[in-house]
C-alpha cells in the first residue's frame, strides 16, 4: 500500500519595503507589507482591484476602531499597563487628529485649526481663585498692581459663557499650592481665598479638583474625570499663565491630551511673564514639521473671538 502524500506545507508570502521614514512614520510600510503579501499569496486575477479593494478594507477598519476607541486614564506610573497605553493612545494620535463639528483658527505662519466637538471638547479652567485675583488674597496681597492677573477675567467669563451654551464638559482646578507651601487644611472648607472667584463658580455637575501640584492633572483624578466624558483635547484657560497654565498643558500633552490655550482668557502677575509662558508653549507647535500633532507640541494658542466664530459655524 502506497504510503499517504502529506499536504504540501502552506508557503506564507512575505514581501518586504525598505527606505522612506516618511511612510514608515506613518505607519504605510507596514500596511503595504501586509496588503502586497496577502496579493501575492492569493494571486488573484486582477491585482489592481484587490489592491484597491484591500487597501479600502483595511482603512476602513482602521478608522471605526480610531472611532469608537475608549480611552481611559493613565494606571499607577510605572505599570507595564501604564506603556501599553501610552503607545495605544499615540497610535490613535499618529493617525490624525479627531475631526470636529467645529475648527478654531490658530496662531502660526500657516493656517492652523484647533477641531473642537462637544462630545470630546473639555473647557479646563485653572485657578481662578479668589487668592489669585483679589487684592486680598493670599496672592493678590504680596502685589501692589493686579492689572496683568485680572486682565484675563473677562475673557475667561466669556469663553465660558460660550463653552456652556455649546454643551462642552467644564472642568475647574483649585490650587491650594502657594509657592512652597501646601495648605491641604483649605480644601473642603468654605474659605473665600480658596474657593473660586464669584464670576467663575462651578455648576452643578461640572468636574472640581484640588491641587497642590502646579499642573492640574498630576495631584488631582482629572484626567480620569474627563476620560469618563470622552475627552481628548482641551481649550486650556485660567491663571497663572506661566506657572499652573503652562504646567497644565505640559502634563496634557504628556497624556496624549491636545491643549488650545486661548490667551486672552489667561493672565499672569506680569504681562512679560504671560507673553514668555505663551512662546514657550507655541512656537515649538508652530515650527515646520509639527502640522500633524495639532496641540501636542505643546499646544495651539487662540483668542476668544476666534473660539465665538468657531462655535457660531457649528450652530450654523
Amino acid at each position: 500500500m502506497a504510503p499517504k502524500k502529506r499536504p504540501a506545507a502552506k508557503i506564507e508570502s512575505k514581501i518586504s519595503i525598505t527606505g522612506g521614514s516618511y511612510i514608515e512614520e506613518h505607519g504605510l510600510k507596514e500596511l503595504l507589507e501586509k496588503v502586497l503579501s496577502e496579493i501575492e499569496e492569493k494571486k488573484p486575477s486582477d491585482p489592481l482591484k484587490a489592491l484597491h479593494t484591500l487597501l479600502e478594507e483595511t482603512c476602513g477598519a482602521k478608522k471605526v476602531k480610531k472611532d469608537s476607541a475608549s480611552w481611559t486614564a493613565f494606571p499607577s506610573p510605572g505599570e507595564a499597563v501604564w506603556r501599553q497605553e501610552a503607545q495605544a493612545r499615540a497610535r490613535l494620535v499618529m493617525e490624525g487628529t479627531f475631526p470636529g463639528k467645529a475648527e478654531i483658527v490658530c496662531n502660526g505662519h500657516e493656517p492652523r485649526r484647533f477641531p473642537v466637538d462637544p462630545k470630546d471638547t473639555a473647557l479646563v479652567l485653572i485657578d481662578m481663585q479668589w487668592d489669585f485675583l483679589e487684592p486680598t488674597g493670599r496672592v493678590g496681597q504680596h502685589y501692589s498692581d493686579l492689572t496683568s492677573v485680572r486682565s484675563g477675567m473677562d475673557g475667561c467669563e466669556k469663553l465660558l459663557e460660550l463653552c456652556r451654551e455649546n454643551g462642552f464638559t467644564i472642568a475647574h482646578s483649585r490650587s491650594h499650592r502657594y509657592g512652597t507651601l501646601v495648605k491641604s487644611e483649605l480644601v473642603g472648607t468654605d474659605d473665600e481665598g480658596y474657593e473660586l472667584h464669584p464670576r467663575f463658580r462651578a455648576r452643578e455637575g461640572e468636574i472640581v479638583v484640588d491641587k497642590w501640584t502646579y499642573g492640574a492633572f498630576a495631584s488631582t483624578h482629572l484626567e480620569r474625570e474627563l476620560m469618563a466624558r470622552g475627552v481628548k483635547r482641551i481649550l486650556l484657560c485660567g491663571v497663572l499663565t506661566n506657572v499652573c497654565v503652562f504646567a497644565t498643558a505640559s502634563q496634557a500633552v504628556d497624556r496624549l491630551i491636545s491643549v488650545c490655550l486661548v490667551e486672552d482668557a489667561c493672565a499672569a502677575f506680569s504681562f512679560d511673564w504671560h507673553k514668555k509662558a505663551l512662546g514657550l508653549i507655541n512656537e515649538p507647535q508652530i515650527q515646520p514639521g509639527h502640522k500633524r500633532g495639532v496641540g501636542l507640541y505643546f499646544g495651539e494658542i487662540t483668542q476668544v473671538e476666534k473660539v465665538e466664530a468657531a462655535l457660531k459655524d457649528m450652530k450654523e
